[in-house]
């Protein structure tokens, strides 16, 4: 080999190397830059918003959501941490967490400790289960003078009867006890013990899955938003998120993670919902 040659490769070798050197600076320069967010998952599995896979990893539509936020927001680096629900929301209005994801409805009480997300990523869907034999019950409309199974005095079921009854002449009367079994509240509706049971899809779905109780699902009567949840204190993380997850909506990234995880799509307006309930069944 000529001298020319091997100067020439010799540099080449050393421009390669000093590019090199400044990609992995780079690297390490964007690793530093972004700003690292806690984000608290409830320690409760709720598929199919989030549950255990086969490697006992976190999965779901929520993580699902959130991978996707993490590519469209690059200054942000998410990191998780686990936790029971009650905890979780205690954290992030002390500043222990930055924000958190687990199914969470909106309530005036809360809405008074956290900042809310304004664009929805996904909907809850309450329903209405009864007899497999019930023809008569499809919406809450349906319910004042039926006798509903027993639930809990708060979280999100009991607002929306709640803010029923606060705007209708006509109420549904709301048996309550503090830690219903959603397991023989189904059970009872099989039985023809009490006309329906309010819950949600998800719930219904899991617990339906194990005892195969004689029922069917009455109607759909809302889709409720989810939201993340954060606190007060982080109004920009609060901005970047609700357009992101705009522009996921835009492009019907949102959409494909419902129809991978419901097999109906839950933007879709509410009759055409209760259209496809029947795949919201569970099959046998």
């Amino acid at each position: 080999m000529n001298h020319n040659k091997y100067f020439l490769l010799v540099i080449g070798v050393f421009i390669t190397m000093l590019l090199s050197g400044c990609n992995k600076m780079e690297e390490s320069d964007n690793q530093k830059s972004k700003k690292e967010i806690k984000v608290a998952i409830s320690a409760e599995v709720n598929p199919p918003y989030l549950y255990t896979d086969e490697h006992n990893e976190f999965t779901g539509l929520d993580i699902d959501y959130l991978k996707r936020l993490e590519k469209k927001l690059p200054q942000y680096q998410f990191k998780y941490e686990v936790g029971e629900e009650e905890s979780n929301l205690v954290g992030i209005g002390a500043g222990k967490f930055d924000m958190g994801i687990n199914w969470f409805f909106k309530t005036p009480e809360r809405e008074q400790q956290f900042l809310y997300q304004d664009v929805p990523y996904s909907y809850a869907l309450p329903l209405i289960v009864v007899n497999k034999n019930n023809a008569d019950i499809h919406s809450l409309n349906d319910l004042p003078g039926k006798k509903l199974t027993p639930m809990a005095p708060s979280g999100g079921l009991y607002s929306i009867l709640s803010q029923y009854n606060k705007s209708h002449t006509s109420k549904i009367n709301i048996d309550t006890i503090q830690e219903p079994s959603n397991g023989d509240n189904l059970k009872m509706i099989s039985d023809a013990r009490r006309d329906a049971i309010f819950l949600n899809w998800n719930t219904y779905n899991a617990i339906q899955k194990q005892i195969g109780a004689d029922v069917k699902i009455g109607g759909i009567v809302k889709k409720e938003p989810l939201h993340i949840v954060y606190n007060k204190k982080h109004q920009k993380l609060h901005d970047d998120i609700d357009q992101a997850t705009q522009e996921l909506k835009n492009t019907g990234e949102l959409q494909k993670l419902s129809k991978k995880y419901f097999d109906i799509n839950v933007f879709d307006d509410l009759d055409e919902i209760n259209k496809q309930k029947d795949k919201l069944e569970v099959q046998s």
